[in-house]
């Protein structure tokens, strides 16, 4: 029987205050739903343990970067060392959506070149929606974007699947190409 392998993947996630970045962190990590807002100072840092197939385990970092105007400074130490980003926009604020495209150009700035997934979150208030399932869809193909998702930290629509295509992404990537190569 081969050893166990483990892989450390740090993602970074990414969009305006209050779009639900950190609702979708507790969500996949915790299973939780706070109803109360929680704005996160710098960044929130929290881990996932995948195990995958033949002994391994991956370990998924989470990075949920503050998305307030005046964090902006801070923000770039928090990219060093990502292999993915997770844009997050709130299905019911146009402003958070039209944001995506800075978000797309900060990360660039710092890790270019790496997957990355656009999110429509808040999925469950669909009554107060104002950006299109189509519109996500097209903004996810203008900016790269090797998914796009809609999804509900409260009700966990999507979730589970969000951060599964991820990490097979990161595992093709950095896994399994590699050891093809050798």
């Amino acid at each position: 029987m081969s050893g166990l392998r483990e892989y450390i993947f740090k993602i970074v996630i990414l969009g305006d205050g209050k779009v639900g970045k950190t609702s979708l962190v507790l969500q996949y990590t915790e299973h939780k739903f706070n109803e109360n807002y929680i704005m996160s100072i710098g960044a929130n840092f929290a881990i996932k343990m995948v195990h995958v197939k033949d002994n391994t385990i991956i370990r998924l970092q989470l990075w949920d970067l503050a998305g307030q105007q005046h964090f902006q400074f801070v923000r770039p130490s928090f990219y060093r060392g990502a292999f993915a980003s997770i844009f997050v926009f709130d299905l019911t604020r146009r402003d958070s959506f039209n944001s995506i495209r800075k978000w797309k150009e900060e990360c660039d700035q710092y890790v270019p070149g790496i997957p990355l997934v656009l999110v429509g979150n808040k999925s469950d208030l669909n009554d107060e929606r104002v950006v299109s399932r189509r519109e996500g869809q097209a903004l996810s193909l203008e900016i790269g974007s090797d998914y796009y998702y809609e999804t509900s930290a409260k009700t966990a629509d999507n979730i589970e699947k969000l951060f599964l295509d991820i990490t097979d992404t990161l595992i093709e990537k950095h896994i399994t190409n590699r050891n093809s190569k050798s």
